[in-house]
This record gives structure tokens, sequence and C-alpha cells, in this order.
């Protein structure tokens, strides 16, 4: 089995995690210690960016209200164990040479980056089309990752 020293959470994930306990988002966001380190099943750390977190912070403020997607943001900050990446020149220019390629979605091209140079050992996505346009690392949907890992 894959050691899952890092993992990539897509937006929908905590999104989805949140609203729906119930859920195989929830699972997930359970196994990485968001609901409590006490669920805590994985030991992976997770990556983030200014990106994802300003995705996060928009679709949570248009579905539920800023105080909610606030309240998610600090979940994510106070109870996971957090990759931080920061956009160098390299990111920048592999932005531009995607943009031209075309070959991710544009509103996806800066998630894709943030696994990347976080050297995600697997990128979980509700998003089936990015999941299709990526082979850089190991991509699952929340279903085929709580199948295989939890």
């Amino acid at each position: 089995m894959l050691e899952l020293n890092r993992l990539f959470l897509d937006t929908n994930i905590y999104i989805i995690g949140t609203q729906d306990i119930n859920s195989d988002e929830a699972k997930i966001l359970t196994a990485i210690g968001y609901y409590g380190k006490q669920d805590r099943q994985l030991e992976s750390q997770i990556i983030f960016s200014a990106e994802l977190i300003d995705q996060i912070r928009r679709v949570g403020k248009y579905l539920w209200n800023k105080d909610q997607a606030g309240l998610v943001l600090s979940l994510i900050f106070t109870r996971l164990d957090i990759h931080y990446v920061t956009p160098n020149q390299e990111w920048y220019q592999l932005l531009i040479e995607m943009r031209i390629k075309g070959n991710i979605p544009l509103e996806d091209m800066e998630i894709f980056l943030t696994a990347k140079y976080g050297k995600a050992n697997c990128f979980i996505s509700g998003n089936r089309e990015l999941i299709k346009a990526i082979a850089d690392f190991e991509c699952l949907t929340p279903e085929s990752f709580v199948k295989k890992y939890l």
C-alpha cells in the first residue's frame, strides 16, 4: 500500500464533508482529524495554498455564510497537520505553460500546482474531469479513497 505522507484534498472534500456528515468526504475528513484528533486514522500532512483557502472561503460563503466558511478554515488550521505551499517563479512559469496547453481547466490549474509542488502522494477530488487530466500522482474520488485506504 502506498504511504500517504502528504494528501491533497480538493475544495469539494471540505465543503461536502462538512455539509454531509454521512458522506465519503466526511469519512476522509474524520480520518485526517478534522472533526477531532481522537478520530484520526491517517497521520498524513494535508497540502494547502492560498488558492485552496480562497476557494473554500468563496464556496463556503456562497453555500452557507461567511461565519460557516470561517469555521471550516478554522478547523483546518487548528486540527490538521498542514503543509503550506507558496507559489514561486517556477510555479508561475508552469502556470503560463499550462494555460497555453489547456489540458487542465483554468479554474483548477493552481489547485493542481498546489498538489504538485506540495509533493502529494494522493490527490482526492470529486471533480472527475480534473482527475482524468492529472497523471502526476495517484488521483482518487472520495469513494475510491475510502474503499482503498479507510
